[in-house]
């Protein structure tokens, strides 16, 4: 019975509400406002970081046929897709103008969601729209050229985008980055630094050595290659000599600097600390040759200049050792090392080119190392004179991992070294052009279709116009075969792959 007058009540209540609310009706004045009607916008568009890019709508309004710009006030914002990005990367502020026009893109490559926002300035009324903008980036992938620019550093780029290379001339002010470079170029070099944070290092005279942002080439203190030290007496814009990556892997490389190499390996917490050129139990660190010679196998090789030795340095190890007794050589030389690499020729070896200071006679030793970490010796021989003379002249050498050929240049042609046949003949004559720089480029780096290419930087002084030329390198001691080349950069002294 309760219940029930409860029921009733609720009903009664009900109606009297409706009635009243029936009988308001008419109470109130309408008036349309100004509406904005958007026009000419996609609902989605593609951008290149570095590339030009504009939006430009057509506004039309309800109760403004003339619709004078000045009246509103407009907004474009950015909103990063995407989990785990801290504040400052989710919301971008794009422009304040009727127009979305940028001269180049330089937010970055990523998903995002645009908000245009379009404001009455005697309402208040707020109206908006989106689109989506998906921005890639041209500097994505590819060849990082550090140039002499007229006594100054230049990084340019040859960018691999969706399967062709562009050319991009000092790709820092391209990129919107910060950095500026002073001084005469020194290095570029690249390597997985750490996860997450691919490793871009670039470095000259008056800068010192730095990393880049992997992804927008941008730039801030903290990347300076002094932070990655222990030593917090080492100066902000340390320059180092070059930076190598081990045999260990990813994360993982030597760096040398007046002599001295340190260890940097991050699975251990290992930051360059104290020098690892000293030998277990002697006393004195020793004078390191920048060649070092990555095994693979948690060996790297390097070289003793002031004891004139070669020595090993394992995985994990502040230090380095000395190797057993030679079958076909003395590992304490008494010569200078004038090259070393290691190469993938004959299952992995290690390729040496030593000169004798007392009578300018010039030896190659290839060494392989095994499964175990054991070195052995596998070739020792002199180089003929005649070849000798022409290749003691040459700054850059290359070592065929195909074939084991040796490359070397005399600044305009490259010779190629048979060490079975102990004969070298001319393989590219350049002319004119100066050749800048030669190398085969890392096995981990580069496209596994260019690995057993040479790579021969030249640079046209009367053209001012610096190419990057890669060669099939053909069996039985034939000429090299062009296979590739790209031209508008300024002179390399230094280049190093961006691998992804």
């Amino acid at each position: 019975m309760i219940n029930k007058i409860k029921y009733l009540a609720v009903l009664v209540l009900s109606v009297c509400l409706m009635q009243s609310c029936s009988e308001d009706l008419g109470n109130y004045d309408y008036t349309d406002i100004n509406e904005v009607i958007f026009g000419n916008i996609e609902e989605s568009y593609s951008a290149l970081l570095g590339e030009p890019f504009e939006v430009r709508p057509e506004l039309s309004f309800t109760k403004d046929e003339i619709g004078n710009e000045d009246d509103y006030e407009y907004e474009w914002i950015g909103i990063k897709l995407g989990g785990q990005l801290i504040a400052s990367e989710k919301d971008v502020a794009l422009g304040t103008d009727k127009n979305l026009i940028m001269e180049a893109v330089q937010i970055p490559p990523g998903e995002y969601t645009i908000h245009y926002r379009v404001t009455d300035k005697k309402t208040g009324v707020q109206w908006k729209t989106d689109f989506d903008l998906s921005v890639a980036s041209t500097i994505y992938e590819g060849y990082m050229l550090l140039c002499n620019d007229n006594g100054t550093a230049r990084l340019d780029m040859l960018s691999l985008i969706n399967g062709e290379y562009k050319s991009i001339n000092d790709v820092l002010a391209y990129s919107g980055s910060s950095l500026k470079l002073e001084g005469a170029p020194k290095f570029v070099y690249c390597y997985p630094y750490e996860y997450g944070f691919y490793g871009i290092y670039v470095t000259s005279e008056g800068t010192g050595t730095t990393k880049i942002h992997p992804d927008t080439f941008d730039w801030k203190p903290e990347y300076y290659l002094s932070y990655e030290m222990m030593d917090l007496s080492v100066p902000t814009d340390l320059g180092a000599d070059f930076i190598n990556i081990t045999s260990f892997g990813s994360n993982c490389s030597i760096m040398g600097k007046d002599g001295n190499l340190y260890y940097y390996l991050r699975v251990l917490g290992f930051r360059y600390s104290v020098p690892i050129n000293i030998v277990v139990s002697e006393a004195q660190t020793f004078k390191a040759s920048p060649y070092i010679a990555e095994c693979l196998l948690f060996i790297d090789i390097v070289y003793d200049e002031d004891n004139q030795r070669f020595l090993k340095h394992t995985y994990n190890q502040q230090s380095c050792s000395l190797l057993p007794e030679g079958t076909l050589f003395d590992y304490n030389t008494g010569k200078d090392l004038v090259y070393m690499t290691r190469t993938e020729y004959n299952g992995g070896e290690v390729h040496a080119i030593l000169k004798d200071p007392a009578d300018s006679k010039m030896y190659l030793a290839r060494m392989s190392v095994g499964i175990t970490g054991s070195v052995k010796q596998v070739y020792y021989e002199e180089i003929p004179t005649e070849v000798a003379q022409v290749m003691a002249q040459s700054k850059d050498f290359a070592i065929s991992p195909e074939f084991g050929y040796l490359f070397y240049n005399d600044g305009s042609k490259v010779y190629e070294y048979d060490f079975s046949l102990k004969q070298s003949k001319v393989v590219l004559d350049k002319g004119s052009e100066e050749i800048t720089l030669m190398k085969f480029e890392n096995k981990g780096n580069v496209p596994s279709s260019v690995v057993k290419q040479l790579h021969v930087y030249t640079y046209d002084d009367a053209t001012q116009n610096g190419a990057v030329e890669r060669y099939i390198v053909p069996p039985v001691n034939g000429d090299l075969e062009l296979s590739t080349r790209f031209d508008g950069f300024g002179k390399i002294v230094s280049a190093s792959y961006r691998k992804r």
